[in-house]
């Protein structure tokens, strides 16, 4: 399987980053797919007419507070939404 997303926690949020750069219209249908999974997200222009999308999905966690069941859920739904945007964008 190929790697087509990458993804950190940032600001309390998980991010989903394309690891590739694609058409206009390619990038606007992995928006679709992003959107599918709830996540605010947007193209970002890697050059004049290359396009990554990025999604970021808010998680209830504070880094600062010791909670080692909490951050477990935050892994697994950042492995779940990984999971997913992967099989999806494989087609792509």
């Amino acid at each position: 399987m190929k790697n087509h997303i990458e993804c950190h926690y940032k600001d309390g949020a998980l991010v989903f980053c394309t690891t590739h750069s694609y058409s206009y219209t390619t990038a606007h249908q992995i928006l679709d797919v992003f959107n599918v999974l709830g996540l605010v997200s947007k193209l970002r222009v890697k050059s004049s007419d290359l396009f990554g999308v990025v999604g970021r999905l808010h998680v209830n966690y504070d880094p600062f507070q010791n909670d080692p069941g909490k951050w477990s859920e935050v892994v697994s739904e950042l492995v779940r939404n990984k999971t997913f945007l992967e099989e999806k964008l494989e087609s792509f």
